[in-house]
């Protein structure tokens, strides 16, 4: 079996690369709207939410005791978020 503290040092490990990637993602969507001097619309709130909800779904798989289809709800939950068109429609 695995030793309880290596499992623990490799969920830690986990963690802060998920979070070390969450903040490189939120540097990148900032730089990305500062090159492009563009403010926060509909396109950036998005993006920002999915640099940052999907690592702390990562997070949460690893760390609690959630059932799979739990996650798997939020998994697509996320892609229905990405994938809606929120621009009006022409009549």
């Amino acid at each position: 079996m695995v030793d309880d503290r290596y499992l623990i040092a490799l969920k830690t490990l986990a963690v802060l690369g998920a979070t070390v990637a969450m903040l490189y993602g939120l540097y990148k969507v900032h730089a990305r709207l500062a090159a492009k001097e563009q403010g926060f619309g509909p396109n950036s709130i998005r993006a920002l939410g999915i640099v940052m909800f999907l690592p702390i779904l990562f997070m949460l798989a690893l760390l609690t005791d959630f059932r799979p289809e739990a996650l798997t709800a939020l998994l697509g939950t996320i892609a229905g978020y990405v994938l809606s068109d929120s621009s009006p429609k022409d009549s």
